[in-house]
């Protein structure tokens, strides 16, 4: 490989001293894709282009090879700023951020009409009137309807920097517009099957609840947010967000909430076979009761309101063998002023219990091994920049390019990608062949990155009629796995040309993943045509969750005979186990030809039936 590079460095220089700029520059961005060298070797080759690309009259594409050296070179940025005089605004202000001129990229953003991104510089350089004014003037033009999700992030933001700005009235009126903005956005996320968007609406909605103090948000977020992980089977997710839902209730003081969430918790905990999570859980919803008896107890309200409380705490602990405290607590309703009769009651029901301990029981919250990161990003601002950026894929790669925490080798497929976009995105109308062979790269070169960032921008391509481009954008699609890849791949199931669909097809079959269940499961459900199911259905195979398990063997017991062959088939090559338990558990109780399906599946994976 750095045979290579160096051969095409020396040809570059051979072509820079006969005056050819282009071969100089195309020889050089061929050694800049061999992206595995080591760095000295690999700033050897971007020197020359940088160079070469300034004196062929591309300073965009130059500052671009600059961005990346930057990082690695003492006068790096010094450098690049000597070229913001021929780049437009936009690169100016992503210069300016990178040596923290917050105050000069928000005015390069905005005179680039980047209202959001103008607004976002503002408040990394606290600028917070400056930011308030900008999200201002964004939410006169960024309306319901299609738009109400981004509508909301807008005005949550506007809520942000008025309650900076000390102007508690706009704060409010800002914050009541993202919620019913947010609640109408998830709505119909939900209705077209994008989960994934749904789930991001009502985590801001948390976030709104935090910030302006009302409980009801945050729990209407938390709770939603846990039944998408739920459905999307997500169950240790589901776990922690159920742990950090009880913990913003009880440190708002909402212990009833707090004790019917653990409750939740305990219940879903035990669905799941984790006996001491779920016990950790019931024994928590004991203690919450209790002290939701306390609470009532000292804020004087009526004694029966405390009895109910601690009757539910009784029940908890009960549950989990711990008697002895089963037993205080009916002494404790014993000496309540509550009527004779049922104090006496408890009193007697308190004696039975005398000299009793707590059984021994193994309570454990989620363990660590098994806890993911849920670190939840600022979507009130990535997500408007994405927005706004409307799909260029030049600007997706500079965010990459010039963030720092991502490995070197993403950033140089990044400073890549951008390069190839600008030839791409200033020529949107060329149909020639060189321009859709590069639009065709460019969806390649994205797929590279394996970014959720890069989605966008492919998404942007797909719009195009190309067959060639199309196809790319698919292939790119079966190397991004997430939710948001099957909006694309389902669009190209629908399209009118074969070669399309078929490749739409191949998708399907690579993006199996956990919580890819649901829509691979839509697409055998609505899919007209038997290829397309069968490749979902290979998909689904390679899924290993007990939600598949169960969905492909309705599929033997009820589908049609080409979705039972290609269900059969994808069974006979996965390696999951759900499958086989749930085949096992079930062979006595299908039918004849079910029966002979499922030894079959057995025998061929070396299972005894």
């Amino acid at each position: 490989m750095l045979d290579d590079l160096y051969h095409l460095r020396e040809r570059a220089r051979a072509a820079l001293q006969r005056g050819d700029l282009d071969d100089a520059a195309n020889s050089l961005v061929l050694a800049a894709a061999q992206t595995h060298v080591a760095e000295h070797d690999y700033l050897s080759v971007l020197r020359p282009l940088a160079d070469v690309l300034a004196k062929r009259g591309d300073p965009r594409s130059a500052l671009t090879v600059l961005w990346y050296m930057a990082f690695s070179e003492p006068d790096g940025w010094k450098k690049a700023q000597g070229y913001l005089a021929g780049v437009p605004s936009v690169d100016r202000a992503r210069t300016l951020a990178a040596v923290n001129d917050m105050a000069g990229a928000a005015r390069e953003m905005e005179n680039a009409g980047l209202v959001a991104a103008a607004a976002i510089y503002r408040e990394k350089a606290d600028d917070w009137r400056g930011a308030r004014a900008l999200w201002s003037r964004l939410a006169q033009v960024v309306g319901g309807g299609a738009d109400a999700y981004n509508a909301a992030l807008v005005q949550f933001n506007l809520s942000r920097c008025a309650k900076k700005c000390g102007d508690g009235r706009q704060a409010r009126e800002a914050s009541v517009a993202a919620v019913r903005l947010l609640e109408e956005a998830a709505d119909y996320f939900e209705s077209v099957g994008q989960r994934e968007r749904a789930f991001d609406c009502f985590q801001v909605l948390v976030q709104i609840g935090r910030e302006s103090g009302m409980f009801e948000d945050v729990l209407e977020g938390f709770v939603n947010c846990i039944r998408i992980l739920r459905e999307d089977h997500l169950k240790y997710f589901a776990l922690q967000y159920f742990e950090d839902a009880l913990q913003a209730a009880k440190e708002r003081g909402e212990l009833s909430a707090a004790a019917t969430l653990a409750r939740e918790a305990s219940e879903y905990a035990r669905a799941l076979g984790m006996a001491s999570a779920s016990a950790h859980y019931v024994v928590m919803q004991a203690e919450l009761w209790r002290d939701v008896a306390r609470q009532h107890l000292e804020r004087g309200a009526p004694p029966e309101i405390a009895e109910n409380a601690i009757l539910a705490a009784i029940l908890a602990f009960g549950e989990v063998g711990h008697y002895g405290r089963v037993g205080a607590l009916y002494k404790e309703l014993a000496l309540m002023n509550l009527e004779a009769q049922r104090k006496k009651h408890y009193a007697r029901a308190s004696q039975r219990y005398d000299g009793v301990r707590d059984e021994p029981i193994d309570t454990a919250p989620l363990p660590s091994h098994l806890r993911q990161d849920n670190h939840f990003p600022d979507v009130w601002h990535v997500d408007l920049i994405e927005w706004e950026q409307q799909g260029s894929a030049a600007e997706a790669c500079a965010d990459v390019l010039l963030d720092k925490r991502w490995p070197d080798l993403i950033r140089r497929k990044a400073m890549l990608a951008r390069l190839t976009a600008f030839a791409v995105e200033g020529r949107p109308e060329d149909g020639s062949g060189q321009a859709v062979t590069a639009r065709a790269r460019l969806a390649d070169q994205l797929a590279q990155l394996q970014l959720y960032a890069v989605l966008s921008p492919l998404e942007k391509l797909f719009t195009r009629q190309e067959r060639q481009v199309k196809v790319a954008v698919l292939g790119a699609m079966q190397q991004l796995f997430f939710k948001r890849s099957f909006v694309t791949v389902r669009s190209g199931l629908r399209d009118a040309d074969p070669a399309v669909v078929d490749q739409a097809a191949k998708a399907v079959e690579s993006l199996y993943f956990q919580h890819a269940f649901d829509p691979l499961s839509r697409i055998v459900r609505e899919s007209p045509q038997s290829h397309v199911r069968a490749a979902a259905l290979r998909a689904l195979a390679r899924v290993d969750t007990i939600e598949a398990a169960e969905f492909l063997l309705g599929i033997l017991e009820h589908g049609a005979p080409a979705d039972r062959t290609a269900a059969l088939e994808g069974l006979k090559r996965s390696r999951g186990a759900r499958f086989v338990e749930l085949a096992r558990s079930s062979l006595h109780t299908s039918t004849p030809e079910v029966q002979a399906a499922l030894r079959d599946v057995l025998r061929t994976r070396g299972v005894a039936a």
